[in-house]
């Protein structure tokens, strides 16, 4: 039994480790360098507007980001993986608040970072997503990570209907407080 708990824990541990990536800051002088940028650089802040961004729904046809933000909806982009468990811990309130807010003008993007269709397209189903995915199966080198800074996931930015990022990485009641404050 000793055995198993530990087993199960090293499980976990390696799990959590997958979902963090922190793929680009592999030695202390990347983190410095990370550390020292200047805000107005940080890629997806908090109150800039959102940046754009092509990549190809499960059918192969490209879709930019901006044929869904900006256009006068409140947008998640989330940042996800069918091999992050944390993930899909986190999917049962991401899908609770579309649930609640799609009929009042709420849109989720999911930006996939799998590496393989078949199991990104099962977790939609199995996860219940019924939103826009996208993803160019590329992993870590996916555009979304490149694009928006992002070193571990879950992550998502609430983007407003004017295209401004008004948070990021709301998860569990954030998500559901945040959206009650924004959305009438």
């Amino acid at each position: 039994m000793k055995k198993l708990t530990v087993f199960c824990l090293v499980l976990v541990a390696v799990g959590l480790l997958a979902c963090s990536g922190n793929k680009a800051k592999n030695n202390a002088a990347a983190d410095d360098a990370a550390a020292s940028q200047p805000a107005e650089q940080t890629k997806g802040a908090v109150g800039e507007k959102f940046l754009d961004l092509e990549e190809p729904d499960a059918d192969g046809k490209i879709h930019k980001l901006s044929e869904y933000v900006g256009r006068g909806k409140w947008v998640l982009v989330d940042f996800w993986a069918s091999w992050c468990g944390p993930c899909k811990a986190e999917m049962p309130n991401v899908t609770a608040a579309y649930k609640k807010y799609h009929a009042k003008g709420f849109e989720i993007v999911g930006l996939s970072f799998d590496r393989e269709k078949e199991p990104w397209l099962k977790a939609v189903a199995e996860w219940d997503m019924p939103w826009t995915h996208l993803s160019d199966l590329k992993y870590w080198d996916t555009v979304a990570s490149s694009v928006y800074g992002v070193n571990a996931i879950p992550d998502n930015l609430l983007i407003s209907p004017e295209g401004i990022i008004v948070a990021r990485g709301l998860r569990g009641p954030a998500l559901e407080a945040k959206l009650a404050e924004v959305i009438k």
